[in-house]
């Protein structure tokens, strides 16, 4: 994990995406599996903790997710 923040292009649902939300506390469904601590955007393979910058919004994996975190990019 670090606190380092990759800049990402818009979401290609074209492409291997992990679900992104604005938070866990809600009906959020996460699945455990042996990929549970990798998160994907457009094809890309991040880890849990990683955090990415889409358009001034800043996102972080967590298990399998991606979280949007409260401060932007």
């Amino acid at each position: 994990m670090t606190d380092e923040i990759t800049k990402v292009d818009p979401m290609d649902e074209a492409k291997n995406n992990s679900q992104a939300v604005d938070s866990l506390s809600g009906e959020t469904t996460i699945i455990l599996g042996e990929e549970k601590s990798k998160c994907f955007w457009n094809d890309a393979e991040f880890n849990e903790g990683d955090k990415i910058c889409d358009q001034g919004v800043a996102y972080e994996c967590h298990m399998g997710i991606w979280v949007k975190r409260d401060e932007a990019c």
